[in-house]
């Protein structure tokens, strides 16, 4: 295949993706096809764990641990990455 071929494949390829309509004769069979794939689970548990994140920060805000120290930002992602992982346990019991 020369590579005049390639681009004018890619190119109608383009347009066909963002929405421009070519006219049925110049398609000549190119269809961009977009697979939907489900989100993995630590994927997932990133997401609510970033969600969670700002309002145990708030939470934990001025608190001390046992040594009288401020509670860190690392110990509140922890935590938060923790609860995130049970969510997403749980969701999953639920649903099989």
């Amino acid at each position: 295949m020369s590579n005049d071929a390639i681009n004018s494949w890619i190119e109608k390829a383009k347009q066909n993706a963002e929405g421009g309509a070519l006219p049925a004769e110049e398609m000549s069979g190119v269809k961009v096809i977009k697979r939907t794939q489900a989100q993995s689970r630590g994927s997932a548990i990133m997401d609510i764990a970033e969600k969670i994140r700002p309002w145990l920060t708030k939470m934990f805000e001025g608190v001390r641990d046992e040594e009288g120290l401020l509670v860190q930002p690392a110990h509140v992602r922890g935590i938060a990455l923790n609860v995130a992982q049970n969510i997403v346990k749980e969701q999953q019991k639920k649903a099989s």
